[in-house]
């Protein structure tokens, strides 16, 4: 299980990122108002909005302009700063005051001049005309030009005009990004991921597809196919030593077995034979076991109800010497499953030894095929308790059981993974096992 509060690279890479668009949106922006500079409008309008800010009128109705901390900010960036302010009432101005300004309009502004209902300022040619109490203004200003940095700035203080919609930008950029960099990070990830869920135990030769994996993950994936490679050498070691252990032991144990004939006493030969056979039985099955791990089995189409039947009917002869009886159900004509009908086949038999060595005497066994693929070996033995039976699937695990080998639960298991299938054990009604084969 992956901790949940294990760093994300695919999430710091998008908060980087939205980061660095943020930033580069930001001053690509400042540096485009910075190389356009400033033709004086825009600090004239700063100006004007600023003498609009500190104006009043006297009782007489004329212009007054108090002192203000912004327009005192505005008069020391500007030290040439020069305005005229005209109204019904009357004219003050400030600063050096171009002659063709002093003699020229000194009319109030009438209303064809701003048609704006408001506060609103208008700006033309270095004139403002703007409402004061329901009384229009003109505020004409000169001696004002912003710096390039200056006018960066100022723009950047608009809020109406620019901070807003680069506000915009950036919040939908970051967005954006925090959505679609962590999936298209991601998205590989899981396809190697998802290469490496499909490779189990029977997955021999099979490796995590180099030209799939992002370059950035090439050496990882390479090194996990390695590993694989150093893992598969030394499990084909073993099964070997497995195989070569198991084939050699065959032959003394039936040298054995025939010496045992000249036992004289036949209460010890009968023991020591139940013995032998024990021991060959252990032995087959763990050539089986070597041979299906070392193996990469056939994978086709077969009749499940015939291979099952057959198998059946080699294991009557062992129920009829231990008193038991054995029957056969086969739902329709054919099930048809995709696998190996050799590696079934062992699965179906290591399943009716067990049930014909713990079934009591005059009970019965019951092989079931059922479609769309199910083989169910049901006994009436001893059973297994629910807290075992997990245990079972696990080689020499041998239950309740005094005399078996251990082994073939456990290969049933390795049979059905091989298969994708499932094993399901639970107690037959009246007492006994029932196994589940599903394909």
């Amino acid at each position: 299980m992956i901790p949940h509060r294990q760093p994300s690279i695919a999430r710091l890479a998008a908060v980087l990122l939205s980061l660095v668009v943020a930033a580069t949106i930001l001053c690509t922006w400042t540096l485009v108002i910075a190389l356009q500079g400033d033709d004086g409008l825009l600090a004239q309008y700063d100006a004007a909005k600023a003498i609009k800010a500190s104006l009043s009128r006297d009782a007489a109705g004329a212009p007054v302009v108090s002192p203000t901390s912004e327009l005192d900010g505005i008069e020391r960036t500007f030290p040439d700063l020069w305005y005229v302010v005209t109204t019904k009432g009357g004219t003050t101005h400030h600063g050096a005051v171009p002659a063709s300004v002093r003699d020229g309009d000194t009319a109030a502004p009438d209303a064809s001049a701003f048609s704006d209902s408001g506060d609103a300022m208008r700006l033309t040619n270095a004139t403002v005309v703007t409402r004061l109490g329901g009384e229009l203004v003109r505020i004409r200003v000169g001696g004002a030009a912003y710096s390039p940095a200056q006018a960066a700035l100022s723009s950047l203080r608009d809020v109406n005009y620019t901070a807003i919609p680069i506000l915009a930008v950036v919040v939908a950029t970051i967005l954006v990004a925090l959505i679609t960099v962590p999936a298209l990070i991601a998205r590989p990830v899981r396809r190697v991921s998802h290469s490496a869920e499909c490779i189990d135990g029977a997955s021999h030769g099979v490796r995590l597809p180099l030209e799939e994996a992002p370059r950035e993950l090439v050496p990882m994936v390479a090194a996990f196919n390695r590993a694989l490679e150093r893992i598969e050498v030394a499990s084909a070691g073993q099964r070997r030593f497995l195989s070569n252990a198991a084939h050699e032991l065959r032959t003394p144990l039936t040298r054995i077995r025939t010496g045992l004939e000249r036992v004289e006493d036949p209460h010890l030969r009968r023991t020591l034979v139940a013995d032998i056979q024990s021991l060959s039985s252990t032995v087959t099955m763990l050539l089986q076991i070597a041979r299906l791990s070392s193996d990469s089995p056939e994978m086709r189409r077969f009749d499940l109800v015939a291979a099952v039947r057959t198998t059946t009917a080699e294991h009557v002869p062992a129920a009829l010497a231990a008193g038991v009886d054995i029957a056969f159900s086969g739902e329709g004509d054919a099930v048809f499953v995709t696998g190996s009908e050799t590696a079934a086949r062992i699965a179906v038999g290591n399943l009716l030894r067990n049930a014909l060595q713990h079934a009591r005497s005059g009970k019965s066994v019951l092989v079931e095929v059922r479609s769309p693929g199910t083989v169910l070996v049901i006994d009436h033995g001893e059973g297994v308790g629910d807290g075992a039976r997990t245990e079972m699937l696990q080689p020499f695990a041998r239950g309740q059981a005094s005399d078996g080998t251990g082994l073939g639960l456990a290969l049933v298991a390795q049979v059905m993974a091989m298969h994708g299938g499932s094993v399901a054990m639970d107690e037959t009604p009246g007492g006994g096992l029932t196994v589940t084969l599903t394909f």
